[in-house]
């Protein structure tokens, strides 16, 4: 009895190293050389919302324009 209990254990024991062992190998994904990369494939994955990029080009309108610099004030435009 005693080694049917540890063949079952064993048996077990290989199951779940085996499934461990395919989630990993499913979620490893890829590496990224620098965080832009990850943005971009994140962003492409991930589609922003249409409420969200109405209210982020309403928010960047909404921001003063920049004064114009010195040397363009001093020489013109």
């Amino acid at each position: 009895m005693n080694s049917e209990y540890s063949k079952l254990k064993q048996e077990q024991r290989q199951e779940h190293e085996q499934s461990v062992a395919e989630h990993v190998t499913q979620t490893s994904g890829q590496q990224f050389a620098t965080v832009e990369e990850l943005l971009r494939c994140d962003s492409e994955q991930n589609p922003v919302p249409a409420e969200v990029g109405e209210r982020l080009n309403a928010s960047i309108a909404a921001e003063p324009k920049p004064a114009q610099p010195w040397y363009k004030k001093l020489f013109g435009s």
